[in-house]
């Protein structure tokens, strides 16, 4: 199952460090958190992913640029003949910081939450609007590619035109809208997940803004209808001769080590392992052999869930798996 295209994504989060203690942390990450994976499993984790077919390197957290080896990982994607994507709460970029990636860094994303009061109430913190803002000067002087990651709730896809706005004032090429998910410290924030109303709201003024946006600004919603979910999660013959990353697309390493197919904190029954102590590829061929029955039996038996649903049905498509697996686990 590969929800990203052509592209065959790494996700690393090497740290759970962080500047800000946001509500929405899918990681629980805060300035108090330790979780820190040392510079040599990280890069020698990317070699071995590039071997089985991983493309892009997407590095998260906790805040990345509080990573102090940041730039020796990105230049090991990049040694590897890996694209190099990295997402920022915004707040703790510097000029020497860009500076020290500028070369192996090929899109830096910042992640907003809505207008001015909305993004400050999600991120606990007066003025940390005001203070991302500030810093996306650097960045456009810097000449880097800029995106944006937008969290949908319950309560702002009316506010996605704005999110556009505010994308092509500070020249960012691309716009990502994700859902907010109910996990790590959000689990309190389950009456702000958007329902089937919202999410096909948003979905609806998305498509409309991209026509209107031209080649200006790319938008990339992590909604979909059911019709076009169900080919994704079509359980296919896997041989011998396939390789892992057709198979598992993004595969994500989390601060401790554990290895997890599709998101952040995926349903444990499924990890791969710890990456600390074993070779990513020996974590994937184990994994074949004990979970790929299972993980498409899963598959299946989404995939007839959503046949048995309307056309029009909007659905995020890694909850949907990650509640699907979560069951028949």
């Amino acid at each position: 199952m590969n929800f990203t295209g052509a592209a065959r994504i790494l996700q690393i989060h090497p740290t759970r460090r962080c500047n800000l203690r946001c509500l929405h942390c899918y990681s629980d990450s805060s300035p108090d958190a330790v979780d820190e994976l040392a510079v040599e499993v990280v890069t020698r984790v990317v070699r071995e992913a590039a071997e089985l077919g991983y493309t892009v390197l997407s590095v998260s957290g906790g805040e990345p640029f509080l990573y102090r080896p940041l730039p020796q990982l990105l230049a090991a994607a990049k040694a590897n003949g890996m694209s190099t994507q990295l997402v920022s709460n915004g707040t703790a970029i510097t000029r020497q910081r860009l500076d020290e990636v500028r070369d192996c860094l090929d899109l830096l994303a910042v992640s907003i939450d809505g207008m001015p009061d909305d993004h400050d109430r999600m991120r606990a913190q007066p003025g940390s609007f005001r203070r991302l803002e500030e810093r996306l000067g650097l960045v456009r002087d810097g000449g880097m590619k800029l995106g944006m990651l937008f969290t949908l709730t319950m309560w702002n896809a009316h506010q996605i035109a704005w999110a556009v706005d505010f994308a092509l004032a500070h020249g960012a090429r691309l716009l990502q809208v994700h859902p907010l998910q109910a996990t790590g410290r959000a689990v309190g924030l389950a009456e702000d997940v958007p329902d089937e109303t919202e999410a096909t709201a948003a979905l609806l003024e998305c498509l409309r803004l991209q026509q209107s946006l031209g080649d200006r600004l790319t938008i990339q919603v992590d909604i979909a209808t059911s019709s076009r979910l169900r080919p994704l999660t079509e359980c296919q013959d896997y041989g011998p001769q396939q390789r892992f990353s057709d198979i598992v697309s993004p595969l994500v390493i989390e601060p401790d080590g554990i290895c997890v197919p599709l998101e952040y904190g995926f349903v444990r029954d499924y990890a791969l392992g710890d990456v600390r102590t074993a070779s990513l590829r020996g974590l994937a061929d184990r994994w074949m052999g004990r979970c790929l029955p299972a993980y498409l039996s899963g598959l299946a038996s989404m995939n007839a869930k959503l046949a048995a649903g309307r056309d029009c049905v909007v659905v995020d498509g890694y909850a949907m798996v990650r509640e699907t697996l979560a069951v028949n686990g």
